[in-house]
């Protein structure tokens, strides 16, 4: 094997890998897209969950704080 042949190989490799990495936009670009066995509307629910145990949270530990709990 050459080397040009080397480094043309070593180039498409880092372009597979680069292909399958994820865009530097958006950390939720596509994230619909990586779960295609989940429907968006329990994706979105289990995201509304998340934010209202959050919250109980944030609020439990401000109650507790103030010694109402």
């Amino acid at each position: 094997m050459t080397e040009e042949q080397k480094t043309s190989g070593e180039e498409a490799g880092r372009q597979q890998e680069q292909e399958g990495k994820p865009s530097s936009g958006s950390a939720f670009e596509g994230i619909y897209d990586r779960l295609p066995d989940i429907s968006v509307k329990a994706v979105d629910r289990f995201i509304v969950l998340c934010i209202i145990a959050l919250a109980a949270v944030i609020v439990i530990g401000v109650l507790r704080a103030q010694h109402i709990i």
